[in-house]
């Protein structure tokens, strides 16, 4: 386990209570170099490799976006401890024809009411009923949509601030050959 990832983890098990702290930003560039940024669901954290998953719908425009471009930055802030992760990624886009075990694992552990925005219609199209609710109650939501897919997020660089303190905290960790370096740099 990296020293990011423990002090990631300590950070997510002090605000296991607030359910907007799985929630961080991520930022894609499209093809013409502009970048957008939006909020994820963080679905899982593997320390010991440096992986972080996110679910969402191969139709959403960042997965087009992360299939022409992998390379991403998250932003993860905490405001019940004040720490704040930004992070260099890599990411893999799987859906159920890559790796349908992995897609069938992050399903099984979505709430009804979750899957069943993967039901709605395609994300971004327009809306033609605007005050007909969304959700068809008979769909059934055991069966994976083929649009659903997992993003994978390798970490390579992490700049971890904690402004707790005077003076406040900042590391800069990155890998170099498959080992976690850290440095102390001034907030």
């Amino acid at each position: 386990m990296s020293d990011w990832s423990a002090l990631l983890l300590k950070s997510l098990d002090k605000t296991r209570d607030m359910p907007e702290s799985r929630y961080f930003q991520l930022a894609t560039v499209d093809s013409s170099g502009l970048p957008h940024n939006r909020t994820v669901v963080c679905r899982g954290v593997d320390e010991n490799q440096s992986l972080m998953w996110v679910v969402t719908d191969t139709r959403n425009k960042k997965v087009a976006e992360l299939k022409g471009n992998p390379h991403a930055a998250v932003c993860w802030y905490f405001a019940k401890t004040r720490e704040q992760y930004r992070m260099t990624v890599s990411c893999r886009v799987d859906t159920p024809n890559d790796d349908s075990a992995l897609c069938l694992q992050h399903w099984d552990r979505l709430s009804v009411a979750a899957r069943q925005q993967f039901l709605w219609g395609e994300p971004g199209s327009e809306r033609t009923a605007p005050k007909k609710s969304l959700i068809d109650h008979s769909a059934n939501t055991d069966v994976l949509p083929d649009h659903f897919c997992v993003l994978t997020l390798l970490v390579e660089s992490v700049d971890y601030l904690n402004l707790r303190g005077n003076p406040q905290q900042r590391q800069c960790f990155e890998k170099h050959q498959g080992q976690w370096h850290s440095k102390e740099l001034i907030p």
